[in-house]
């Protein structure tokens, strides 16, 4: 076979692949989001003390001695490719979707999974550390609400301001959790308006937001996020949100204590 008849069959072949495989991965993947999955229930069942207690050994946090309800599937609306885990701070509840979360010691099945959902599955307990960290900090705000539930008519450029540091916190959590150090988040190209916000943005952006400020402070340093969110100038600016934060913390009297912090609601 000459050189010109190899390269158009191989084109071919890999145009009919891409036609049949991309779509059946899809199909799989949402299939998956169907599925519980009763090995990841049992993993979870079996760790989530151990990853409560590492977490707190190593971030140099404290939970409370309740837990997360836990279930093993999405909500109906959220079955979306791409959604790894949700919380729901109203019902202190976690949802895993099992059916395409891997064992970190993934075995010939979880492979396959990955192999047939062109690696649209995510390790179980990167989801979990993930959405703890959620769980851990709707519990500091019962404490400092006092169990309470306030109800507070947040604008658009508001809430986005809320996720950046909710999910920066929790990615932040997930990445030193498991050993890892995302590649620095570059604010070169940051936003410039509200509809330029992505989930990259929301996610990495906001882990890169966050991170220097609970390197160095920890607890404190979380805790102080929380009630103090980026202002409408700053979030498109995080660089002078990074600085306000990390000189306000330094401020603070040496000895105050984690949910005894000064705080403010946008």
């Amino acid at each position: 076979m000459n050189k010109k008849r190899f390269i158009l069959k191989t084109a071919l072949l890999s145009a009919f692949t891409a036609a049949v495989y991309f779509p059946a991965s899809l199909a799989t993947t949402m299939l998956l989001y169907q599925r519980k999955d009763p090995d990841i229930e049992v993993y979870v069942q079996e760790n989530l003390e151990q990853i409560i207690q590492e977490q707190e050994k190593t971030l140099g946090i404290t939970y409370p001695t309740d837990r997360p309800t836990i279930y093993y599937t999405l909500p109906e609306e959220y079955k979306i490719v791409g959604m790894l885990g949700l919380y729901r701070g109203g019902e202190d509840s976690m949802y895993l979707p099992s059916g395409i979360l891997t064992n970190p010691e993934s075995d010939f099945s979880d492979f396959m999974a990955t192999i047939a959902t062109f690696n649209n599955t995510y390790n179980v307990k990167r989801s979990v550390d993930h959405e703890l960290a959620h769980f851990y900090c709707d519990k500091v705000k019962e404490l400092v609400f006092q169990n309470r539930s306030p109800h507070f008519y947040f604008t658009d450029e508001e809430l986005v301001s809320q996720l950046l540091v909710n999910e920066g916190i929790a990615e932040y959590v997930e990445n030193k959790m498991n050993g890892e150090d995302e590649k620095p988040f570059s604010f070169q190209d940051w936003p410039s308006n509200l509809s330029q916000f992505r989930n990259k943005e929301i996610y990495q952006g906001g882990y890169a937001i966050v991170k220097p400020i609970i390197d160095q402070h920890g607890e404190k340093g979380i805790q102080f996020l929380l009630f103090n969110p980026p202002t409408l100038y700053e979030l498109f600016t995080p660089e002078k949100y990074q600085e306000r934060m990390l000189t306000s913390i330094a401020q603070l009297p040496e000895k105050t204590e984690p949910l005894f912090l000064p705080f403010r609601i946008q």
